[in-house]
C-alpha cells in the first residue's frame, strides 16, 4: 500500500513541474506566438505637416505584408489608387519603390538593404534600448529611443521579435533594432511622419501581392526622390 502510495505522490509531483514548466514557457511567448506569414497594419501621424493639401487626402494608412522574408510596404492615400509601394526581395537582392499619384506610374529598382527612396537614411541615428516591454496587438514588444542629431526631442520606437523575419529592418534607417517594428518614424524632407501599429493578422499573403503590372516606367532613383518628396508636400 505505501509503495502504490509513493508511486503516486511521485506521479503528482511529475505532473506538477510539468505544469509550471509550461506555464514558465507560455510567459515567455507572446499570445499570438511567432509567425512568418501576415499583415501589420498601421495608423500615419505627421508631426510636422508643411503642404496645403488637407490632412483627409494625405496618405493615412502602412500595410506591411510579409511572406518567406520579403517585404511590401503599401503607404496609400485616401484619393484615386494613390501611395507609395516598396517591394524588398532580400534573396533576389532587390528592392523596388513604386509611386501611383494623379495619373502617373513610375518605379525604381535598387538592391535590398537600400532605403527606399524618400525616406532619409539618418545614418546617425543613436539609440537607447529602455528594457521596458508592453504587448502591443498581442505580440510582446521591447523599447527604445531614438536621437535625431540636431533634434531635440527625442522619438520612442517599438519593436517585437514575436515574427520570424531574417533581418526585418535591413532596409531602413533601423537596420541596428533586431526586431520587426510596431512603432516607429521616418525623416521625408522636412517632415517627420510616425507610424502606430493598428493590427497585426497572421494570414497567408498571395504571390501576387509581391508584383506590379507592366504599366510602370522605370526612372532613377534622383527622380523617385523628387516625386516622393513632392507628393509629401502638397
Amino acid at each position: 500500500m505505501n509503495i502504490i502510495t509513493t508511486r503516486l505522490k511521485n506521479r503528482l509531483l511529475l505532473f506538477l513541474f510539468v505544469c509550471v514548466l509550461t506555464w514558465l514557457a507560455g510567459c515567455s511567448r507572446s499570445p499570438m506566438g511567432g509567425f512568418d506569414e501576415g499583415e501589420i497594419h498601421y495608423n500615419i501621424i505627421y508631426d510636422n505637416p508643411g503642404g496645403v493639401l488637407p490632412m483627409e487626402l494625405m496618405p493615412n494608412t502602412l500595410v506591411v505584408k510579409f511572406k518567406d522574408n520579403r517585404i511590401l510596404m503599401e503607404i496609400t492615400a485616401p484619393i484615386g489608387h494613390s501611395g507609395i509601394f516598396n517591394i524588398i526581395d532580400p534573396e533576389a537582392n532587390i528592392m523596388k519603390t513604386f509611386i501611383s499619384f494623379l495619373g502617373i506610374k513610375y518605379y525604381y529598382q535598387g538592391v535590398s538593404g537600400e532605403v527606399p527612396p524618400g525616406i532619409d537614411p539618418m545614418d546617425d541615428l543613436k539609440f537607447m534600448r529602455t528594457g521596458q516591454t508592453k504587448t502591443i496587438s498581442g505580440l510582446n514588444c521591447k523599447h527604445a529611443i531614438v536621437q535625431i542629431p540636431g533634434y531635440e526631442r527625442d522619438f520612442d520606437i517599438w519593436y517585437t521579435n514575436d515574427i520570424d523575419l531574417e533581418n526585418p529592418n535591413n532596409s531602413t534607417p533601423f537596420k541596428d533594432i533586431d526586431g520587426v517594428l510596431t512603432n516607429f518614424f521616418y525623416k521625408i524632407g522636412d517632415m517627420i511622419i510616425e507610424f502606430e501599429v493598428t493590427a497585426i493578422y497572421q494570414r497567408e499573403v498571395a504571390e501576387k501581392d509581391f508584383t506590379k503590372s507592366d504599366k510602370f516606367l522605370r526612372i532613377s532613383r534622383d527622380d523617385m526622390d523628387n516625386l516622393i518628396s513632392k507628393m509629401m508636400a502638397l
